[in-house]
């Protein structure tokens, strides 16, 4: 999804938005307003709850929120993936990923950066669900409400979506690329075998993993996802793409199979 954004930054610049409007006339500005890091909510290492406010609500150029993921290989067991400081143990590249695009989390300056172009730069992927086009759930009919995303074990990892007093829930899907990689064993994100396997992890099959180099033959092998999620629209004057700054889900351990 080429192009570009312009954003006057979140919630706190609001009276400098509306001095623009006021001079120059709101339509000359392309901006969309980020989901604020602080509305994100993790929890342990397999839960995390995602406030939306209806900041966007009156914004013609808002489409939907994308998400983009992940998924590390590693031999480590972590409780909880709150904390910064557990991404290197986890996997080096987790860190390496995060302390790229961090500088770019609730920024008031790098504001005009496509998205799409930064976290394909690091090969993370468009999240899907397995119920139908995420594009749609995660639109406007979502401001003013939550997503709760649970990957406790047992089951497949979910996304709740909380509107208006109705909870739907959606089932995670991993990418394909749109049709360039073959996702093993399933498209589920759920650890097995078969997605670390490292003759999988390739750009015909596990294009959405990155292996971990070093782990001791017959070690346990954990998988972990981190998700970011960024508003997008469209810039009228250009019809090309526009971004919000982006802010991290959490760092998910995705759960055995069962």
């Amino acid at each position: 999804m080429p192009g570009f954004k312009i954003n006057l930054g979140g919630f706190k610049f609001f009276p400098l938005v509306l001095l623009l409007a006021v001079s120059c006339g709101i339509e000359d500005y392309a901006y969309i307003y980020p989901i604020p890091q602080a509305e994100i909510l993790p929890q342990m290492n397999n839960r995390a709850v995602v406030l939306i406010s209806d900041r966007n609500r009156d914004n013609p150029r808002f489409l939907n929120f994308v998400i983009f993921y992940r998924i590390y290989v590693s031999n480590v067991l972590q409780g909880s993936t709150t904390s910064r400081d557990t991404f290197s143990s986890i996997n080096p590249a987790l860190a390496s990923d995060h302390n790229l695009i961090q500088p770019y989390i609730d920024s008031d300056t790098l504001v005009n950066t496509n998205m799409d172009a930064l976290f394909k730069g690091r090969r993370y992927w468009y999240l899907g669900i397995y119920e139908g086009n995420i594009d749609g759930v995660l639109s406007a009919s979502a401001l003013g409400g939550s997503l709760v995303f649970d990957f406790t074990h047992s089951k497949n990892p979910t996304m709740e979506v909380h509107t208006a007093g109705v909870v739907s829930t959606f089932t995670l899907f991993r990418s394909t690329g749109d049709g360039i990689f073959t996702p093993r064993p399933d498209r589920f994100f759920v650890n097995h075998d078969d997605i670390w396997r490292p003759e999988y992890i390739n750009d015909q099959f596990n294009a959405d993993v990155v292996n971990m180099s070093g782990i001791p033959a017959g070690a346990n092998r954990y998988t972990y996802v981190a998700m970011y999620i960024a508003a997008m629209g469209i810039d009228p004057a250009s019809y090309s793409y526009i971004y919000s700054t982006p802010s991290l889900i959490h760092v998910f351990q995705l759960p055995e199979t069962w």
